[in-house]
């Protein structure tokens, strides 16, 4: 798929070498690098925009600049009109537009830019990866600053664009990949352990779904599902409402550690069953599915859309909706589904663990 002027063989060795510069970057920052602190607090690894556009740029992929220091956005188009975007280095993405049965696209993802006070902008919502990983000794080591691997397929088919990202720890390597179908969109996640001792991993895939209103929305197939209740996921990436960050103080100290790690067992409530087919996500709500069926749908009658959701690797769903007391259409008409791993799963030296997702647009 690339554009470059020159041999396969001097493209390919150019990009190994353009590899290898952008990881011995994360490794040279390992000596400054913090006990006890995530990677996301670090600066992103600067990105050579012209080297991009020119090795990988060609048909249903182009790389365009995101203004106030965001990095680059990929676009990828399939020939029937699908269209998808993701950061870098972020990985989010932002845009997922499915071609619809009235032959126009929908977005089907809800993002927002926020400004806090003395802050910079951040990109919050869509589809975001949220993975932290520690050891015996108490590293973390967040998934942030994803570097961009290949790309390949076709617009008729598929395209896909493979990102990773390399622990400034220990040399760990994740890998994820984004593919864009003409009537889906899928995630694949994995990680390896390239240390010599175990490493523990938790996390979520956060899928922001925009909606009409929540009090249009239902979640379809979790009957008999067993779940709980738990404040917010806190994550950076994330759009939670004003009014729960300020009643949620404790959640946003716990962050992801309250919720998957020291503070799990008071930060659950009483287990309960789903005794209905299609859950109202009217009010506001935060839960976690324990035993969540592999594939559910996501249905908003306002719209009149609906995605469907499968997921593989994940012993938990969490499912969010922050009430129907905001404006129709609004930045908080969206919910927020995501499969996660709360239990931490321990990948010994050498091990690989592997998650996956897909959105199904079945209104085609």
């Amino acid at each position: 798929m690339a554009m470059a002027n020159t041999s396969p063989f001097i493209s390919n060795l150019k990009h190994q070498s353009y590899i290898i510069a952008q990881t011995k970057y994360m490794r040279k920052r390992k000596k400054n690098f913090s006990s006890n602190a995530l990677s996301s607090s670090t600066q992103p690894l600067p990105l050579n925009l012209d080297y991009l556009k020119r090795e990988f740029t060609g048909p249903g992929v182009v790389f365009e600049r995101i203004p106030a220091g965001h990095g680059c956005s990929v676009r990828l188009t399939m020939d029937n009109g699908s269209i998808a975007n993701v950061t870098m280095p972020g990985s989010m993405i932002t845009s997922y537009q499915p071609q619809m049965w009235h032959g126009a696209n929908m977005e089907v993802l809800q993002t927002m830019v926020s400004r806090p006070d003395d802050e910079i902008t951040k990109l919050q919502g869509g589809i975001s990866v949220n993975f932290q990983c520690s050891s015996d000794d108490t590293d973390v080591w967040a998934l942030r600053g994803w570097v961009l691997r290949g790309v390949k397929g076709k617009p008729d088919k598929s395209i896909q664009i493979e990102l990773f990202s390399s622990s400034p720890l220990d040399g760990s390597e994740a890998r994820y990949a984004v593919t864009l179908c003409p009537n889906l969109i899928s995630t694949e996640l994995s990680i390896t352990n390239n240390s010599s001792s175990p490493l523990h991993i938790t996390g979520c895939i956060l899928n922001h779904l925009k909606t009409s209103t929540p009090d249009a929305t239902y979640l379809c197939g979790m009957q008999r599902a067993s779940y709980y209740t738990c404040g917010p996921v806190m994550s950076e990436l994330g759009i939670v409402p004003p009014a729960t960050s300020k009643t949620g103080t404790a959640w946003v100290q716990k962050g992801l550690d309250g919720l998957f790690g020291k503070g799990k067992d008071e930060a659950r409530g009483e287990e309960r069953e789903e005794g209905s087919e299609s859950v109202h996500l009217t009010d506001e709500t935060y839960r976690f599915y324990q035993n969540a069926p592999r594939q559910f749908t996501v249905l908003d009658r306002g719209r009149r859309n609906s995605i469907m959701i499968g997921k593989n690797g994940f012993d938990k769903l969490y499912v969010m909706s922050p009430g129907s007391n905001h404006d129709w259409y609004g930045r908080y008409a969206y919910v927020c589904v995501g499969p996660a791993v709360t239990q931490p799963v321990t990948l010994n030296p050498g091990d690989v663990w592997n998650g996956s997702q897909y959105l199904y647009n079945p209104n085609m």
